[in-house]
This record gives structure tokens, C-alpha cells and sequence, in this order.
């Protein structure tokens, strides 16, 4: 028998009045949580002095990618590259260090061309920088990139090529594809280049869940489950190396092979992989302006763009009905990745008259979605997944695509609170770190790169924003009775904390530190 007491610190349950003195666990499970002096307990009880501490419930991830995360390491990450030249040199460096063969696939992510000086790539600049490899380069939002011409070659990607159903390929002057794609035409693309070798993929992944980890997070996501990663996942089942519980979503097309492959829960390891339901992404990217919007971007001189461009929808809305029909025929829960508030209103739209509430669907990301539309949102039960960490990383971006006024009331959390809307906050990993203090801080704070305060009145209180990591994000699971909160029965998934950040001026919240991550009563993580 293992039994632990926390004490000596600021403990959150995130139950009632939301704190205690200390907490009691056994065999992995909370006893129960105390104010006052500790009890006296046997002698062979674990005694865990938190030194002024805070103690709450481990995070929990309600949308990421984790495999993507660990391809992430096997790849050139071009995040801190901000003009072409250097782009093009770290290419070539990346290629001669890992004496990468010719003819071999390189991946390199992280571009941002609203953080580039210069043009956007094309595949001319990559032939340069890669003459004797096909290579692709992803968008840090993952929504769109640009792929060399070995690579267009061996994709089948030529003059005259038509652009598949919610994407676009882009072309010059003389009709010839420049490289860069959107979307469907870049996504499904994507999938075709090869996987990584499989042992670096499984090394890749344990670094992967030591990232969750050391941000305080057990619970995690797969937040699209295509057909090309079920053998990663089977190969982590049979070596029984998982750590986390994954919860994976696989798109339509891949969910009958997942659910013969993988039941209900599979444990494996420590961890254990659950099929969560099924994704749908029916729009892009609203800094890469391919979100569906209700109305027109703006161009550069602040108008409406004169050809009224809102974006355009993923997929049709036949498509978006049947997945819901789906979802609501097989019991399951579906996420869909809805950016633009036009998608929104499609989404919501199938569910009022297609969808189960009692599946709890989820709209992922939710950026763009209108306070008018919370009313409508809430009558389909759709919990809304909020990427609010974008004020800060592309806040500014927003206010140019969209104007100042509309990019405020980005992922309107005071406005979704008042109307008691139980909502989740997310990263989104890998197109940010999953950082669960700096998305609680965005929540608080709402400020940009920029220094601008974007959206005052949807700030949030800090136990709110806590809540939407760890209670809310356990009812998105329909894990809420084993996990979320510090109370009697519940699985001993724990993080410490640095700081209260109850306490925290608003301002340094994103500074507390974890420093330690507990899942099931086992240390994943000591700073």
C-alpha cells in the first residue's frame, strides 16, 4: 500500500469552496482534503511537505496534437528564422549536419510568413536551399505550406492540377504551381510524404509526453487521428512505452480502422489510449486568412477587401451534416475545428438540427465566433475549446486582418462565462508549447506582442481560467467522476506549482513555474 499527505502549502481542489490545508492519497487515489492540522496518520505514511507551494489538479490538455508534437523533433524548426536568407541557409545546414541522402524527404515547420521580412517562399527559394531532396515546409498553424518542386513532382502536382474541394494551390503568372497550398490541397498532400523512420518516432514521442509533462499535463490529445499514425499508435500499444492518456479523434475516413484497432480504453504501460469520437475541420486559419468569416478581411489599407474574400468552409455543408448524423448514429463526440464565425454558424446549425447533446459536441478553436452566436451555441450544447493564447502570439496579426474592434472579441470568455457556458482552454500544440500558464495569463490578461490589450472585457478571473484546464476539460473527456478536481475517489493527478496564481499578480502568472507533475501517485516530472 503507497499513502501520501500534501501539506505545508496553498492547496486549489477546485471543489466548493476550492481549497484545503491538506491532501490524503492511496494507491493512486485521492482519500479526502482537510482544512486545519493534518491528521495523524501510520508511520508508513509518505509525508509531502509543499514549502509554501500550491497543489491543484494536474492539467489537462482539451486539444492538441501529440504526434504532430513529436514529429516536431525530428524536424527543422524554422520559428526564429525572420527573413528568407536565413530560411534558406538553416535549410542547407539541416541537410548537410544530418547528412541527409538525396533524394530523402525534409520537413522543416514553424514558418510564419506575417514573421518573415521579404516574400512569401516559393518553391524556387527551396530548390535553392534543397536542389537534391523534395522538401516541405508547414505553416506553424499547420493549415497551409510550401513544397519544392522535387517534392510537387513526386505528389503528382503539375500545371494542371485542379485544386480539391476546400483548398488551394496557388500559381504564378504563367499558371505554373509557385509551391505554396492551403488547406485540403496542402493537408491531404501532407499526408502522403513518408512517416518518419518508426524507432525515431517512438523516441520522438517519449519526449513528446516529457513536454506535456513538464507543463503540469497527463492528459492529452490526438487531435486528428488520419489512417497513416494508427501504426504509431499500435506500436506504442505493443511496446507498452505510454506514460499519458491519450485521447485520440480520428477523421471519418479513419474511424472504423481505429475502433477495431483500439477498444474503449487500451492500457499500455502507465498510460492508457482512448478513442474520444471523431474531427472535422471545416475552415482554416484566420491570421493565414483562410478562416470562414461571415465578413470580408480587410486589405492592407484597412477596407473590406474589394472582392468581398471571407475565407471559404473546409468541406461542404452535406459533409458537416453527415459527420454529425454520424456522430449522433454512433454515439460518439464530435470535434469539429471551426476558426470563422461563418463556420461556426454552420456547425451550430447541424447540430440544432442533427446533433445529441448528450455526446457534448466541441467546437475547436472557436476564435472567431460571434457573441450573437453564443445563445444559439449554447441551445446545441456545443462546448466551445477556446485558443485564447492567440492574443498574444498572432493578436496583432488579428487586428489587421479584421480591424481592432473585431479582433477584440476574439474567443470571448467573459461573454461565454456570463452565459454560463462551460468552456476549455487550449494550446493547440505543436503550434504553440503546450503552456498551460501562458494560456491561463492570456486568458487574464489579453495582451499581444504587441503590448496591446485586445478584448478587455472578455477577461477572464483566474479561477475560471483554472477551472477550463482541469474541471471543464474533464467534462469535455466525460472523465469529470475520476478526474478534474481534488475529491475523495478521484485519481492522485497532481501538479505543483511555483505560486498561487489566485494570489499571482495578474501580470507574472505566466511566470509560475511547474515544478512538479503527478499522475496516478507517480512523479512524471521534477524540475
Amino acid at each position: 500500500m503507497s499513502r501520501r499527505i500534501y501539506f505545508g502549502g496553498d492547496i486549489l481542489t477546485l471543489e466548493g469552496e476550492g481549497r484545503a490545508d491538506y491532501l490524503v492519497a492511496e494507491n493512486g487515489k485521492i482519500k479526502g482534503a482537510g482544512k486545519g492540522t493534518p491528521p495523524v496518520l501510520s508511520a508508513d505514511t509518505e509525508k509531502i511537505d509543499l514549502k509554501g507551494r500550491t497543489l491543484l489538479p494536474a492539467f489537462i490538455d482539451p486539444h492538441s496534437h501529440i504526434s504532430a508534437c513529436a514529429s516536431k523533433f525530428l524536424q527543422l524548426d524554422l520559428e526564429n528564422c525572420k527573413t528568407n536568407e536565413k530560411i534558406e541557409k538553416a535549410i542547407a545546414q539541416f541537410i548537410s549536419e544530418n547528412k541527409t541522402p538525396c533524394g530523402e524527404w525534409v520537413f522543416a515547420s514553424g514558418y510564419d510568413h506575417t514573421r518573415v521580412e521579404g516574400k512569401r517562399l516559393t518553391a524556387e527559394l527551396l530548390d535553392r536551399a534543397a536542389p537534391d531532396n523534395p522538401l516541405v515546409v508547414q505553416y506553424q498553424s499547420g493549415h497551409m505550406g510550401i513544397f519544392n518542386s522535387a517534392a510537387m513532382k513526386l505528389l503528382g502536382v503539375a500545371a494542371d492540377t485542379k485544386p480539391l474541394e476546400g483548398g488551394v494551390i496557388e500559381r504564378n503568372a504563367d499558371g505554373a504551381p509557385t509551391g505554396y497550398m492551403e488547406e485540403t490541397d496542402f493537408v491531404t498532400r501532407l499526408q502522403s510524404v513518408p512517416m518518419p523512420d518508426g524507432k525515431k518516432l517512438l523516441g520522438a514521442f517519449d519526449r513528446a509526453q516529457e513536454l506535456y509533462f513538464s507543463n503540469g499535463i497527463v492528459m492529452m490529445q490526438e487531435g486528428l487521428g488520419v489512417k497513416e499514425l494508427l501504426p504509431l499508435y499500435q506500436g506504442i500499444a505493443a511496446a507498452g512505452r505510454l506514460k499519458a492518456d491519450v485521447v485520440i479523434y480520428p477523421d471519418l475516413a479513419a474511424y472504423e480502422a481505429y475502433a477495431e484497432a483500439i477498444p474503449a480504453r487500451l492500457s499500455c504501460g502507465s498510460g492508457s489510449l482512448k478513442l474520444g469520437g471523431v474531427k472535422l475541420i471545416s475552415d482554416g486559419s484566420p491570421q493565414g486568412r483562410t478562416a470562414w468569416m461571415r465578413t470580408p478581411y480587410l486589405d492592407e489599407s484597412g477596407r473590406p477587401e474589394s472582392d468581398g474574400y471571407c475565407g471559404y468552409p473546409s468541406v461542404s455543408q452535406e459533409t458537416l451534416e453527415n459527420a454529425v448524423r454520424f456522430a449522433t448514429k454512433k454515439k460518439l463526440q464530435l470535434l469539429v475545428h471551426c476558426n470563422g464565425d461563418r463556420a461556426a454558424e454552420k456547425f451550430i446549425e447541424a447540430e440544432i438540427n442533427y446533433g445529441d447533446p448528450a455526446t457534448r459536441p466541441v467546437m475547436i478553436h472557436a476564435q472567431l465566433l460571434g457573441t450573437d452566436q453564443l445563445d444559439a451555441l449554447k441551445r446545441a450544447a456545443i462546448i466551445p475549446s477556446f485558443f485564447v493564447a492567440h492574443v498574444l502570439h498572432w493578436g496583432d496579426v488579428h487586428i489587421k486582418n479584421f480591424g481592432f474592434e473585431r479582433a477584440s472579441s476574439i474567443s470571448p470568455l467573459r461573454s461565454a462565462l456570463k452565459k454560463d457556458i462551460l468552456f476549455t482552454l487550449h494550446q493547440d500544440s505543436p503550434v504553440i508549447r503546450p503552456d498551460m500558464t501562458e494560456t491561463i495569463w492570456c486568458a487574464v490578461e489579453r495582451k499581444t506582442a504587441g503590448g496591446k490589450t485586445l478584448g478587455e472585457e472578455e477577461r477572464i478571473d483566474v479561477f475560471s481560467a483554472l477551472k477550463a484546464v482541469t474541471a471543464n476539460a474533464a467534462y469535455q473527456y466525460f472523465e469529470e467522476k475520476t478526474t478534474g478536481t481534488l475529491k475523495t475517489g478521484k485519481r492522485e493527478n497532481l501538479v505543483v506549482l511555483s505560486e498561487n496564481p489566485l494570489r499571482c499578480p495578474a501580470e507574472k502568472l505566466r511566470d509560475i513555474r511547474v515544478e512538479q507533475t503527478i499522475k496516478d501517485g507517480e512523479t512524471v516530472f521534477r524540475l
